[in-house]
């Protein structure tokens, strides 16, 4: 447990739970003990450093190093410079997938993140200034004209998601994700992961881009299963990342 400025943080002994319910307690230098569940991310995006301490560190997350990885990979081998691409991140939180799309050159030209929760934002703009060229709070699923207006001028050709795609309450609806890649240039690059382990096919790629890959000119560029990051007891708790390149006939 590493000290933070005026409380530290650890996750609390427990068995595995769902992922997003593992209790982290909060402890104050006054007294006071507070606990709250990961997926509590207004509140734990309003502590600095919480985030990375237990979700980078304690658990080992890797999925925004290794989706930026992917994209990188997907487009150099498509030709295109990295350093001309403008990358719409989704679900951006506190901005740590952003600094990663960063380390890899990507999103040069313009890296632009949404979140549907404000706190994240902030959290982004405190900690990260610099990885975005704009943040917006918005809802995928109920954008308005000017959202729309304002996020398609971005002129993003590459949309990267380092949040789970799926139809669980904890994961992001494949029709947010539809909603952010119709806002893209017409030819862009669109990677997202999510959850194989229940049997259950990926939602994006059975029910959006296979199904209207004639009119899209959509395929797949790459698709890799790796540990998204350990569990409470240290288990591995696995995903799937997709890259789709994705284009408007």
């Amino acid at each position: 447990m590493g000290a933070l400025p005026g409380f530290t943080a650890e996750l609390a002994e427990q068995e595995d739970p769902e992922i997003g319910d593992e209790l982290i307690v909060v402890r104050w230098t006054d007294g006071r003990t507070e606990r709250l569940r990961l997926h509590d991310y207004e509140r734990l995006y309003s502590l600095p450093g919480v985030y990375e301490q237990i979700v980078t560190e304690r658990l080992g997350c890797r999925s925004p190093w290794v989706m930026a990885g992917l994209l990188a990979g997907a487009a150099d081998r498509l030709g295109w410079r990295r350093a001309d691409l403008r990358v719409l991140d989704v679900a951006a939180g506190n901005g740590v997938s952003g600094e990663a799309l960063d380390s890899v050159g990507l999103g040069v030209a313009g890296r632009y993140g949404t979140d549907l929760v404000e706190a994240a934002r902030a959290a982004a703009l405190r900690d990260r200034p610099a990885v975005y060229d704009d943040y917006l709070t918005l809802d995928l699923l109920s954008l308005s004209h000017r959202q729309r207006t304002v996020v398609a001028g971005w002129g993003c050709n590459v949309l990267c998601c380092v949040a789970p795609v799926g139809v669980r309450r904890s994961e992001l609806p494949p029709a947010a994700l539809a909603a952010a890649a119709a806002l893209l240039a017409d030819d862009a690059l669109v990677a997202y992961m999510h959850d194989p382990a229940h049997g259950v096919p990926d939602p994006v790629t059975a029910g959006l881009w296979r199904e209207h890959a004639g009119a899209l000119g959509a395929h797949e560029l790459e698709r890799r299963r790796y540990v998204h990051r350990l569990t409470v007891s240290g288990a591995p708790f696995e995903l799937e990342g997709v890259v789709w390149r994705v284009s408007r006939r």
